[in-house]
């Protein structure tokens, strides 16, 4: 379940009631942000970071914080990496930029969740 809107229409809000609600009714939950000014960790009153964290006061209720610039320069090394001194340096700067536009950002964030679920 994804929460999307612009800022301060209560996607956090909404995001961390439903995930209550959903562990009540016996599930487990992982609650993730990608909001680089992540409140999640305000709601529940605890750090949480990059890590999957349980949080303290709700049984099966973990979340994680996903720094999505750091997700797509992870991403983007994973990539470039193995072929940085292979290729000439003007095409690997050519793959580098194509790869630092937001739909790189966004393929990261959701890499990262995606990894985080497994």
């Amino acid at each position: 379940m994804f929460f999307t809107g612009k800022g301060g229409v209560g996607k956090t809000s909404l995001a961390c009631a439903t995930a209550i609600h959903l562990t009540a009714s016996g599930k487990r939950v992982l609650l993730v942000s990608t909001d680089p000014a992540s409140n999640v960790a305000q709601v529940f009153e605890q750090t949480i970071g990059h890590q999957i964290t349980p949080i303290a006061a709700v049984n099966r209720l973990s979340a994680l914080e996903v720094d999505p610039s750091a997700a797509a320069a992870t991403y983007r090394e994973r990539i470039v990496g193995p072929v940085r001194g292979i290729l000439p340096d003007d095409i690997v700067a050519g793959i580098e930029e194509q790869l630092s536009g937001a739909c790189t950002t966004e393929i990261a964030a959701f890499g990262r969740i995606h990894r985080a679920a497994d």
